[in-house]
């Protein structure tokens, strides 16, 4: 799969949208080294950023909802406990990229 840069304005001003997250594309459209550095990995940050969200989105519906539906059932803290050691699991599984 292709990363993709969502929108971004060129130095001279134009406004483009669905760019390939390539330096030497960028560069083509008069980015410096370093501006398509940047767009490259902030595309890259977001690639990972969904992936995450929908990883973690997906594992929490199959299997920390179940538990968590235990838990207000049986309202024991071993229920409570297994629910949020799932939810920790989960976010340990799928981190979400620093914002640096």
């Amino acid at each position: 799969m292709t990363l993709s840069i969502k929108t971004a304005v060129t130095p001279n001003g134009e406004h483009l949208i669905n760019i390939p997250a390539d330096p030497e594309i960028l560069a083509q459209l008069g980015f410096s080294s370093e501006q398509a550095d940047e767009l490259c990995a902030e595309a890259a940050r977001t690639s990972q950023l969904q992936n995450s969200l929908a990883a973690r989105r997906t594992l929490y519906m199959t299997e920390a909802d179940p538990l968590f539906l235990e838990w207000q059932y049986d309202e024991t803290p071993e229920k409570e406990k297994a629910w949020r050691d799932k939810v920790a699991e989960i976010k340990s599984l799928y981190p979400l990229p620093d914002r640096t």
